[in-house]
């Protein structure tokens, strides 16, 4: 039997083709279904699900064609999709002149087709998430030696104040300009489970506490082993931020036993999100 013809593959490509832009278009018009059953308004934006969907396919995929592409397909279809459901949408992305990196992470995970707007300084994208529901905020991930810390914002605990609902990169593209780098994702919504999550959480004291002492204490209120903690100190008031598996809602009242673990009588716990472990596709 003879090979076929390279002209034969291509039609059969150019078949597969119309089938896979057959199933966009029927996905499409189930989205549209599904927006029009949900009451209006809100933010469509499900970053548990949306982490749950991307470890799918990647644990799924298999052959030749790179992951990360795989990713990118996906990413770009979920973020028009709830971009057809919030056409108010659009991302405020913390974009310093001299760290391009932050817009690299932004437009990766929410594609070409949702509008996104560039802010100098942190402060600046909260501000912008806290004026119009329909912004998610893009902000560098703490690190210990920052001057002028942004997430002890977070716990104040005022109505408009967003939470943190995701990472960047949830999977690291080949060609990134800027290594090394991650940032956080802010909403206000809040956030949901995805299956293997970190839950952030802030402590506040007017003295210094050992991590050895917030470890027995997390454990105490019956948390779940910390992952990181780092401590910042502004105006003389010292800033913990905590990581611990799962996700943690601020009326759960662990977290009112470990303020009373650490005996935090001028101090407070308070919950500030959770987001989605990255995932490690397979080789």
């Amino acid at each position: 039997m003879d090979a076929p013809s390279l002209d034969a593959l291509r039609k059969e490509i150019d078949a597969i083709d119309g089938d896979l832009h057959g199933l966009i278009r029927r996905r499409a018009t189930l989205v549209g279904r599904i927006a029009a059953a949900k009451p209006a308004g809100g933010l469509s934006f499900r970053p548990g699900r949306e982490a749950q969907v991307m470890r799918r396919r990647l644990a799924e995929h298999d052959g030749a064609f790179p992951p990360a592409a795989i990713y990118r397909m996906w990413r770009e279809m979920m973020s028009s999709f709830a971009f057809m459901q919030t056409p108010a949408l659009k991302i405020a992305v913390c974009r310093p002149a001299d760290q391009p990196g932050y817009w690299d992470l932004a437009r990766d995970h929410f594609g070409c087709q949702v509008p996104m707007v560039a802010h100098e300084s942190p402060a600046q994208v909260l501000a912008a998430v806290r004026a119009d529901a329909a912004t998610i905020g893009v902000v560098p991930a703490a690190i210990e030696s920052d001057t002028a810390p942004w997430w002890p914002l977070l716990a104040s605990g005022e109505t408009t104040l967003p939470n943190i609902v995701g990472k960047l990169p949830f999977m690291v593209m080949p060609n990134a300009r800027a290594r090394g780098i991650s940032a956080l994702v802010l909403a206000r919504i809040e956030p949901e489970e995805s299956g293997d999550d970190r839950a952030v959480i802030s402590l506040e004291a007017t003295t210094a506490i050992s991590r050895n002492r917030i470890s027995a204490a997390v454990e105490k209120a019956g948390l779940p082993a910390l992952t990181s903690a780092l401590d910042q100190v502004v105006r003389g008031v010292h800033h913990y931020l905590v990581e611990l598996p799962g996700v943690v809602a601020e009326d759960d009242q662990r977290l009112r036993s470990l303020e009373t673990a650490l005996g935090l009588e001028n101090g407070r716990v308070a919950a500030l999100g959770a987001y989605a472990v990255p995932a490690t596709p397979r080789p």
